[in-house]
């Protein structure tokens, strides 16, 4: 993998967009991915292959009233080009599924408690739409206890209310194996972490977390960054204004589940649904003045054929 040292300034029209630009000027771990190393990363689809050649995602989300995250989620991993993905909702949700995504599979929480739950699984999202962390059930607290101490499994995409549940149960955060994807926005990073003060606190702290935790770390906002084990910043520049409706970050997650299956490593993965979430916004963004998330999970293909194309 071939990554470009890049002085890579934000528009500095804030305090915290000031620091972090002086920081990236100065740092030697900070790289922009650039279309070279996403060409590089993506693989292309073999001949002789099948749904099996693509791997199996695991999708747990959802909650009665917040079943629409679930299902971007999972239409981000199928639009993402998973062989097999299945998804763990409510049963209230079944009649949505089965009619926006027929694709999906669906297996119910009860038998997610034990280890081996897993092991049909080449990849796992957890979060997106589940129940508040103070108002968590047992059976879901208990799903997230066995996901985190897995040692054998997949990489695990972590987002939403998992990574709040991981906030109020700091011991979930402890036990967390290594190899695992967490995806926060701001609030919950700052909410997993301790307030930050600038943007620049916020990417050392990442830092420092990927590096003792084995894990890759998506700070979501104005510019995504991507820390990784290695300890390097990894900064996505795909993306536009008007993705910022509600439910991006579930197709983010679900995008990042699909490449995981497929067999991409934990970073690779990241690097690419990251790159190709955005770059799907901003071809949709050419033709109309807002983009939602549903539209960028569908474009997706489409703009992978497209890039492909033009790199090629």
């Amino acid at each position: 993998m071939r990554l470009f040292l890049n002085k890579y300034l934000p528009d500095a029209s804030a305090p915290s967009d000031i620091e972090v630009a002086e920081g990236l000027a100065a740092g030697t771990g900070f790289f922009l991915v650039k279309e070279v190393d996403i060409s590089g990363l993506i693989r292309p689809r073999d001949l002789f292959s099948h749904k099996g050649t693509y791997g199996h995602a695991l999708i747990v989300a959802g909650a009665t009233d917040t079943m629409g995250a679930a299902l971007l989620a999972a239409s981000g991993c199928i639009h993402a080009g998973a062989g097999l993905t299945t998804v763990s909702i409510p049963e209230s949700g079944l009649t949505a599924l089965n009619t926006l995504l027929p694709e999906a599979m669906f297996t119910g929480r009860d038998g997610l408690g034990e280890p081996e739950a897993f092991e049909r699984y080449n990849a796992i999202a957890v979060g997106p739409g589940m129940k508040l962390a103070d108002d968590i059930s047992n059976e879901d607290a208990n799903l997230f206890q066995a996901l985190y101490q897995l040692k054998k499994k997949p990489a695990i995409v972590i987002d939403a209310e998992a990574l709040r549940e991981m906030a109020v149960n700091r011991n979930m955060f402890n036990v967390m194996s290594s190899g695992n994807i967490l995806t926060p926005h701001m609030r919950e990073f700052d909410r997993l972490f301790g307030e930050h003060k600038t943007w620049w606190e916020r990417i050392q702290t990442a830092l420092d977390t990927a590096e003792q935790k084995k894990c890759v770390i998506v700070l979501k906002n104005r510019y995504t960054f991507i820390a990784s084990p290695e300890r390097r910043l990894l900064i996505n520049p795909t993306g536009n204004p008007a993705m910022a409706q509600g439910g991006m970050g579930d197709v983010l997650t679900g995008i990042i589940a699909g490449y995981l299956a497929q067999g991409y490593s934990a970073l690779n993965a990241t690097m690419l649904g990251c790159f190709f979430h955005g770059l799907a916004g901003d071809d949709l963004a050419t033709k109309q003045f807002n983009v939602t998330a549903s539209q960028v999970a569908a474009q997706l293909p489409g703009t992978v054929r497209k890039f492909l194309k033009e790199v090629n």
